[in-house]
């Protein structure tokens, strides 16, 4: 996935340096170059000279514990990777691997971060943790939130676990400041996109993985439903934004919204973190594909239910009884009670309430029963549901519900 958008972003890299020799130094100082691959160059000469092995001693003669010496050795190395240059062949590798890297990190940084520092084991050494460090420049307050727990709790191990609590900590208190600042969280994906293809708008796509990636499932369904529903393939801050910023968890109320930018909501809300139960499966950190489906949680049932076919007490007044003027009438969402929409969504949309938010759309977009009843089909046929199940048949009346009268 993005494999154009990678090859574009290594190739705006190389296109600029055609000598047979690459210095560090003059990555270093670009300007044109994005700080994210400077970091990476940087890191991975760093740990060239790391394998040199400066500085440890041979024969046990020398005392370099003594202030000096390390100072000695610090200097030596700076001056080693001032020096440093890169051939050709060494240059195109770096901006290959880089590319992938930095598209992998930016997109999905803590599917990342686990998966470079663990690499399949539990735990990790505060040392380890400090030379990854130098990689991830974007994002650095997730390494520097490791190193600062580390610090204070005087460890010198990590555990994965314990890692994703606290990633979980940094991403809720990021996912609580939008949308009104949404810019912020979200110009490393921008800046990464326009210094690969020109443009300032993030597919869809991308923005999906990004806060799949935060286990920000509200934020998910309401850009794929965006997506499903007005073909958005590409994102720019302004709709994103109108995205977040839609009053009702349910998108399909507030989807106009998306068509007038002069007018957007006033009221800002804020999004909590919410739990992952099936994490995405893991990958190769550097092919970027993207994850196996996972099935997003549906929401936790709710005490209250009313009963099933029961309109509420304006449902039935003023049914219009044009084409024309069925956006006035009720949705299909105020003859379920809350708890048989949770069950509905789990039963029959298997759990994704994009895919529920989409189809009540549609549904009460239909002019008629005849039009609706073909729309629920479709929907049991897709997801091989019995539509004699109980929660297909309480779909379906629900639905009738709507049209009763009408017929």
């Amino acid at each position: 996935m993005f494999e154009k958008e990678i090859s574009g972003y290594a190739f705006n890299i190389t296109k600029r340096y055609t000598g047979e020799s690459v210095p560090l130094s003059s990555l270093l100082t670009d300007v044109e170059l994005p700080d994210s691959f400077k970091k990476f160059a940087e890191a991975e000469v760093e740990e060239m000279i790391d394998k040199e092995e400066l500085g440890e001693s041979k024969t046990g003669r020398f005392d370099l514990s003594i202030p000096d010496v390390q100072a000695l050795f610090k200097e030596i190395r700076h001056v080693l990777k001032n020096s440093y240059s890169f051939s050709r062949e060494e240059f195109l590798e770096l901006a290959d691997k880089a590319s992938k890297f930095i598209f992998n990190y930016i997109i999905r940084p803590q599917w990342t971060l686990e998966k470079f520092l663990f690499k399949g084991d539990s735990e990790v050494g505060k040392a380890d943790v400090n030379i990854a460090a130098r990689y991830f420049s974007d994002y650095s307050y997730y390494p520097k939130g490791i190193i600062e727990y580390l610090d204070f709790h005087n460890k010198e191990m990590l555990d994965v676990e314990t890692w994703k609590k606290l990633h979980a900590k940094i991403d809720e208190h990021l996912l609580g400041v939008l949308p009104a600042k949404a810019s912020s969280l979200t110009s490393a994906l921008f800046k990464l996109f326009e210094f690969s293809t020109g443009a300032d708008k993030v597919p869809t796509d991308a923005m999906i993985l990004f806060f799949r990636d935060k286990s920000a499932a509200e934020i998910v369904d309401r850009i794929e439903f965006a997506k499903e529903l007005k073909n958005i393939q590409l994102l720019d801050l302004t709709t994103l934004t109108m995205i977040l910023e839609a009053p009702s968890k349910d998108v399909s109320q507030n989807i106009s919204v998306l068509q007038t930018p002069e007018e957007p909501p006033k009221e800002f809300r804020t999004f909590e973190r919410q739990t992952v139960t099936n994490p995405m499966q893991p990958q190769e950190p550097v092919a970027l594909k993207e994850p196996e489906a996972k099935k997003e949680t549906p929401a936790q049932e709710q005490v209250a239910e009313a009963k099933l076919g029961e309109p509420s007490p304006s449902a039935g007044q003023n049914q219009p009884s044009e084409p024309a003027q069925k956006s006035s009438s009720p949705s299909i969402r105020t003859f379920m009670s809350a708890k048989l929409e949770t069950k509905i969504i789990k039963k029959i949309f298997r759990g994704s309430r994009s895919a529920y938010q989409i189809a009540v759309h549609k549904l009460n977009e239909s002019p008629d029963w005849k039009s609706a009843s073909k729309i629920v089909e479709g929907i049991f046929i897709e997801n091989e549901i019995d539509p004699f199940s109980k929660y297909a048949v309480a779909f379906t009346d629900v639905v009738s519900a709507k049209f009763r009268g009408r017929q």
